[in-house]
Formats: structure tokens, sequence, C-alpha cells
């Protein structure tokens, strides 16, 4: 899985990488997969898998968390296990400060950031992980 200042370069360098931007969704993607979104036009999480519910069994059990970086929070993590394969998930992640371009990180799969970059970059940036750790 990836180490958070990881995740930070590649949620603050998708401005200059054009090719990293899926504009579709992509269905059950395999293991190691790992995709940007602009969360504003795609559903990212309608991706064919299915995930734990909630006890009411209809909406999906997410954990939550803030990652620091240099000692403050910067990214916000969202994590769902798979309701068929314990050892299957998806890893969503955004940065929580503002920025001007509206991006999810997609990461599919079994350096630090010089301080002036932080600004730059939007919240909603979200990179998602499928992780499967046997």
């Amino acid at each position: 899985y990836n180490i958070t200042q990881e995740v930070v370069s590649i949620l603050v360098a998708f401005d200059r990488h054009d090719e990293w931007l899926s504009k579709t969704i992509s269905i059950r993607p395999p293991s190691g997969t790992m995709l940007l979104y602009n969360r504003k036009s795609v559903h990212y999480r309608k991706d064919g898998y299915h995930w734990k519910k909630r006890k009411d069994g209809k909406t999906t059990r997410e954990d939550h968390m803030k990652l620091k970086v240099q000692g403050q929070e910067f990214i916000y993590g969202c994590y769902v296990h798979s309701a068929i394969l314990p050892t299957f998930h998806r890893r969503c992640y955004w940065l929580l400060q503002v920025s001007a371009v509206m991006v999810v990180a997609c990461c599919y799969c079994c350096c630090i950031i010089h301080h002036h970059c932080y600004h730059l970059q939007n919240p909603n940036i979200v990179l998602v992980h499928y992780l499967n750790l046997p």
C-alpha cells in the first residue's frame, strides 16, 4: 500500500498529468490498479464490488481517519472492506486543504512535498486504493 507521502505526491501532482485522470468508472478493477477521478463527474464508489454494510444493511460501513504530513492533518482517509473476500479493501484519500480543482485519485492494488504546494490543491482530490492483503 502507499505511504502518506506517496499519497500526497500523487494528489498534488495530478494537474501536471492529464493522462492520469479517468473520465469513466472502472468496474471491478483488479488489485494493483491506480486511477484518478474527478469526483464531481464520476461516481467512483460504484465500482461493482460488494462492500460490508452497516448494521442497518443499507449503507456501506466505512472507517474514517485523518493522516498527518509534517505534523499537520493533511489527508482524509476512508476505508471499506469486501463483503466477500475479507482481505480485500478499498481505501479513499483526499486532501484536506482547499484548492481550485476537484479530482478523485483511485488506486486499486493486492516524497515529501514542499509546503508552498499544499494550498494549491483541492480537498476533493481522492485516492481510492484497492488492496488485497492475504
